[in-house]
């Protein structure tokens, strides 16, 4: 008899417990960097706040390599997780990425989410992100806004995020 193939399960409201991070917002890096803050709001289809999700960034260090392996420290470079509060509300704390089109790769985990959901975000007020192959591809489409953040003034870039619905973030199929 031949497998079968499970279903997916939902992420359930319970990961977190097993997957808080206290100073996941805070991205390292082994060399130094311009310091950024992302910030913004995770809703619904509805226009609700998604107070549960956990979201995970990856990105290159500010000089456009893989970010090396953690030495002496229990924090992996180039990588952070935080959760959503009760207002949908995140701020993460990184370094300009480097390489040809600065962006952080992202996934998000919810109640409700058969699988997780990947995407990415790009700086806008960086100009090698018009060079983006992946940017290119949907350049036509209105949804390109969505993977973008905006300058806020400062070091500070604003990035919200909708799951569902009129105005939903590109999300990408891994």
């Amino acid at each position: 008899m031949a497998a079968q193939r499970t279903p997916s399960q939902t992420v359930g409201p319970f990961f977190h417990e097993a997957l808080r991070w206290k100073e996941g917002g805070n991205v390292t890096f082994a060399e130094p960097g311009q310091r950024i803050v992302v910030s913004g709001r995770v809703i619904d289809g509805a226009g609700e706040p998604v107070a549960d999700a956990l979201i995970e960034t990856w990105q290159l260090s500010p000089l456009g390599k893989t970010p090396a392996a953690a030495t002496g420290d229990a924090r992996p470079h180039g990588f952070g997780r935080v959760e959503t509060g009760k207002d949908g509300s995140f701020r993460i704390e990184t370094s300009m990425p480097g390489g040809d089109a600065p962006c952080l790769e992202v996934s998000f985990f919810s109640r409700g989410l058969l699988k997780g959901l990947r995407t990415r975000v790009y700086f806008a007020a960086e100009d090698r992100v018009r060079a983006d192959p992946v940017l290119n591809a949907i350049a036509g489409s209105p949804r390109v806004k969505t993977l973008i953040a905006q300058a806020a003034g400062g070091n500070q870039y604003r990035w919200d995020v909708r799951l569902q619905g009129e105005g939903e973030t590109v999300f990408f199929a891994v």
